[in-house]
């Protein structure tokens, strides 16, 4: 061995033809041999990759030629594959409309039974055996039974530890206890066999919905359940192959025996729905890529909308459906529920949220049934009558939904007619059996058609009864780095404002992140009197350090408002009302008192002129800041408005932070719900300088997190994971699409402060609108002629060549949008100059 490497090593180092005859000397001849196969074995390898990529119903796409204009969806797919079998055999060109799966039921297939649909969990196999002396019986694979039935031959096939064609061995005289005899007498020596075929036997089932919609008395069926009175129900089935797959052909058999083959090769041919109207029809999979990102303002021909109009209080708001899209220009053909077209802006759309079907869905028919008692007297109606109320969405035809119906036909049905199952949520049922004494096969299939959740960005409104605590998810989630130009500003900020660099990130998501309800306040009233006097006896002890005159932030006008200010009437503070922790020290509340000052002398000193707080005498744990959006983004002379709690345990744990949204989503990490996601607050993932830290956060350094970092110049980057289209073509154009809309909801935002006005801050509100109103205004026009968002008065701005104004979409809402700014400027009694005639637009 020491010779060999001593040789390896000077071959390495020399290149010449010696070398080069003494290495084919020392492998006897055999290296142009090796290299040759190498060769061979890569050129296999490639021949096997060489599959196109595989794409589902409903999959978005675009074209690899043109990746900008426009996106496409999925409608159909159309498959052939080659195959090949244990032995080798290969079968090509097979389609695949012709291959069954090897049990009749599938992990995560639908399943009826009577009027209830489910889903199959987990599945055992019902096996059929041939033994050598002739005698044929049946096993239940429960797993008693799998270990009375050996197997011989390798497990090769994935998924199936039983297979047609396996040889096996009975063991622990499972033969003489079997009752499921087919053919011949016992014979104890014989005892081993071939698996002629494999079902499915004992299906696990979450239930998901029952047909008789509107029956509350119709008993859930039990979660175990024997496959043959189960009706399976499923679309799609032939696009859903993956390479590696087990199946059969039903019409051929070896030896008696049906036959298994894996999929080898897979192609594919797409039909593809273009946003535009236009459609593709058997194109090359390989022609198209998949969309990474959607956002709530992309559409697609005959999906169903919800007019979102100009006002958010507008009350009754049109549906209509979807005719053609420009995806450019942001503009959306419609035709409306009463027959008449118009084409909209799709900022001002939203997907209706009661018709937002898709291909594959489960659905049922509004049908109001008769009452049942028990589950026998629902099984005494037809079981056509169910078949026909449970479908599947297979497509959508002139404002119609097609739907395939679990008695086998297809028909067109109103989209207010159904009403769609939601796969995630499963209604509990009792086990039939007694599960200590069955082990289910706790397989997960890959053919699990549960949708994942929706990546789209929606505009509705989080319910406050689905926020649960940020921290119960914050690690399973993916981390986000800030743009370095934002940490650079912040930094530059800190500096100026502290003497040293302040180094915090934060991270925004898309997800669906809860609140963290565990606020922290005072247990009760006595805890909080408790506070409160140790508050007054500490101020009137501590009057010459710190008085309210040191409130007063240095070189401001003191006729001005107030950027620093300590208020009483607390009500309107939304953790007013918070739940406590329970009571808490006296050396805890002096440290937790101490903290509380220096925050308030660090605020009262060192705030910028764009950000105001106000703090309140009786509740020193509340605190509500106003932050005004900064230059060149697109939320410049917007207010924003947050409630600040500070818990009994700060600063080891950092305050809780609610934005007042209004119902407005305007940037990744302020939600409709008010929820803030934040890394320094650690309602979002963060490590090191990211996360709070209390020997050295403050609740200044938060503002200053939320204003520069939060709010700045493109938003969208801070979805999570967007951070890595910073720079493509894909993400500048859906950063200035998420800038378009984010100007249109501070607009929105806008008016709804000036409509209601924080408490604390009415005059705040008032002052700033008054003296902004022109500039607001002067800024809209300026991005209805084309200068894009946040670049109104940038001096030295120079429009990119090549690069186009704002879309017409964007012009057609915002130009909505315009003469209520004017109206509620005006009514304020706000000086508009020309812009209060509509003169110059």
């Amino acid at each position: 061995m020491d010779v060999f490497l001593s040789d390896f090593d000077s071959y390495s180092e020399s290149s010449s033809s010696d070398d080069q005859e003494d290495d084919e000397f020392m492998y006897g001849g055999q290296a142009s041999c090796i290299l040759s196969n190498l060769q061979e074995t890569i050129g296999k390898i490639d021949d096997f990759l060489l599959f196109e990529r595989r794409y589902v119903h409903g999959d978005i796409v675009f074209s690899v030629e043109d990746q900008i204009s426009q996106m496409g969806k999925v409608m159909n797919i159309e498959m052939v594959v080659d195959l090949e079998t244990l032995n080798e055999k290969k079968l090509k060109n097979i389609n695949s409309n012709n291959l069954k799966r090897i049990r009749s039921i599938s992990t995560g297939e639908f399943v009826v039974l009577g009027p209830w649909v489910g889903k199959a969990d987990h599945i055992t196999d019902s096996i059929t055996v041939l033994f050598d002396d002739g005698i044929k019986c049946e096993y239940t694979m429960t797993g008693m039974e799998m270990d009375q039935l050996v197997p011989i031959s390798p497990d090769i096939v994935d998924d199936y530890p039983y297979y047609p064609g396996q040889r096996v061995k009975a063991v622990n005289s499972a033969r003489s206890k079997s009752r499921h005899w087919f053919c011949g007498s016992q014979n104890e020596k014989q005892d081993e066999g071939t698996v002629c075929t494999v079902d499915a036997g004992l299906v696990h089932v979450t239930w998901l919905g029952c047909a008789l919609f509107g029956s509350e008395s119709v008993p859930v069926p039990p979660s175990l359940q024997n496959s043959k009175g189960l009706t399976p129900f499923s679309c799609f089935q032939h696009s859903n192959w993956q390479i590696g797959d087990w199946c059969v052909l039903p019409k051929i058999e070896h030896m008696g025996f049906q036959e298994i083959f894996v999929v080898a090769k897979m192609k594919c041919k797409v039909d593809v729905l273009w946003q535009d109207g236009s459609e593709s029809c058997g194109l090359d999979s390989s022609s198209l890529d998949p969309v990474n990102t959607v956002n709530a303002h992309d559409f697609w021909p005959q999906q169903f909308v919800l007019e979102k109009g100009t006002s958010d209080d507008q009350q009754e708001k049109k549906w209509g459906v979807v005719k053609a899209v420009d995806a450019n220009e942001k503009t959306v053909k419609v035709k409306w529920e009463c027959g008449t077209e118009e084409t909209v802006s799709a900022y001002e759309l939203l997907e209706h949220p009661d018709y937002s079907y898709s291909q594959g869905d489960l659905v049922l028919r509004l049908h109001k049934g008769q009452k049942f008692d028990n589950l026998e007297d629902t099984m005494k109606v037809s079981t056509d009558f169910y078949l026909n109320n449970i479908g599947i969405v297979i497509g959508f035809i002139n404002g119609n939904v097609e739907v395939k119906w679990a008695a086998g036909f297809t028909s067109k049905v109103a989209p207010h007619e159904i009403f769609r199952v939601e796969k995630s949520e499963s209604i509990s049922a009792t086990p039939l059996l007694n599960n200590d004494t069955i082990d289910l096969n706790h397989e997960k299939s890959r053919h699990d058609d549960s949708h994942s959740p929706d990546a789209r960005d929606k505009d509705l409104s989080d319910s406050d009864d689905e926020e649960k605590d940020c921290l119960k998810t914050l690690y399973d989630l993916t981390t986000f780095d800030v743009p370095r130009a934002a940490i650079g500003f912040l930094s530059n900020v800190a500096t100026n404002l502290f003497g040293f660099p302040l180094y915090t990130s934060l991270s925004a998501t898309s997800h669906h992140i809860p609140d963290n309800e565990s606020v922290t306040s005072f247990d009760n009233e006595k805890d909080n009197q408790e506070l409160v006097e140790t508050s007054s006896e500490m101020k009137l002890k501590e009057a010459e350090e710190f008085t309210d005159d040191s409130f007063l932030p240095t070189g401001n006008n003191v006729n001005a408002i107030k950027q620093f200010d300590m208020v009483n009437d607390c009500s309107s503070h939304h953790f007013v009302d918070s739940p406590g922790k329970g009571s808490i020290s006296s050396q805890v509340k002096k440290c937790w008192l101490k903290k509380v000052q220096q925050e308030w002398n660090i605020l009262a000193n060192d705030l910028p002129e764009t950000i105001y707080v106000r703090v309140f005498e009786e509740r020193m744990d509340l605190i509500q800041a106003g932050i005004v959006g900064a230059p060149g983004t697109p939320y410049h002379d917007c207010l924003f408005f947050f409630d600040i709690f500070l818990p009994p345990d700060y600063p080891h744990e950092p305050p809780m932070v609610h934005y007042n949204s209004g119902g407005l989503r305007v940037n990744p990490n302020l939600y409709e719900s008010g929820r803030v996601c934040l890394s320094l607050l650690n309602t979002w993932t963060g490590s090191g300088t990211e996360t709070w830290n209390p020997n050295s956060s403050t609740v200044l350094q938060v503002l200053l997190s939320l204003q520069a970092l939060v709010l700045n110049q493109k938003p969208y980057f801070n979805e999570a994971g967007y951070d890595q289209q910073v720079g493509s073509a894909e993400g500048e154009k859906n950063s200035c699409s998420y800038n378009e809309n984010a100007f249109l909801m501070s607009c929105k935002s806008m008016l709804f402060i000036l409509r209601n006005p924080p408490k604390q801050f009415e005059a705040l509100v008032e002052e700033h609108f008054r003296k902004n109103c022109m500039h607001i205004l002067m800024a809209c026009k300026a991005y209805l002629e084309g200068i894009p968002i946040g670049c109104a008065f940038e001096s030295q701005y120079i429009e990119p060549e090549g690069q186009k104004g704002n879309s017409t979409g964007f012009k057609l809402m915002l130009s909505k949008l315009v003469p209520k700014l004017v109206e509620a400027f005006t009514s304020k009694g706000y000086d508009c100059g020309e812009y209060s005639k509509n003169e110059g637009w």
